[in-house]
């Protein structure tokens, strides 16, 4: 670590902040809330908890070894179970309209704030939940099993991930016709 460069400062390596409290929350149990105003773009605290191969989840489901409550997704293969060594940050509630984003630096995921926020506000992101099959669970039936209650004005309904919309086309022009002159 080269203290003059703080590009050279790995994720690990940064200090942890005392940003976040946890309490009974409005949206869904237990919420994290901030102690103080954070500013927008400020790293509040890194998502931490045991890695685990996503593939093994399901398993470990049945075995009743997980509940999945607290897994975030990290990549393809791979989560982080919050409920086994994790921290404070598990608690952070979805939110369709949410004020925090999750960002992956070295493998280690940390919520930074989308905006400023207050004092005493719940910190939220948004889980965009995605089935593991890749499979996508009607409308109907991912409100039923996975509800929203964040109360946000354009609140989905649910935790699962809005559709991907295909990127639009652009118009292609069509080339002026020319017909030579006789």
């Amino acid at each position: 670590m080269n203290p003059g460069d703080p590009f050279s400062i790995k994720s690990s390596e940064w200090p942890e902040r005392d940003l976040v409290r946890v309490q009974a929350s409005a949206i869904h149990g237990t919420g994290a809330f901030a102690k103080g105003p954070i500013p927008r773009g400020t790293r509040i605290i890194e998502y931490k908890g045991q890695r685990c191969r996503k593939a093994d989840l399901p398993a470990a489901v049945e075995r009743g070894e997980r509940q999945l409550t607290y897994v975030l997704n990290l990549d393809e293969e791979l989560a982080i179970d919050g409920a086994v060594a994790g921290n404070e940050a598990r608690f952070l509630n979805h939110s369709c309209a949410p004020n925090c984003e999750v960002i992956i630096f070295d493998g280690a995921p940390h919520l930074y704030a989308l905006q400023d926020i207050l004092e005493g506000a719940e910190l939220t992101f948004d889980y965009q939940l995605q089935s593991p099959t890749g499979h996508r669970l009607s409308r109907a039936l991912s409100r039923e099993l996975f509800p929203c209650h964040c109360g946000a004005p354009a609140c989905r309904g649910t935790l699962v991930a809005p559709p991907r919309r295909p990127a639009r086309a652009t118009p292609r022009r069509s080339a002026p016709s020319y017909s030579p002159q006789r």
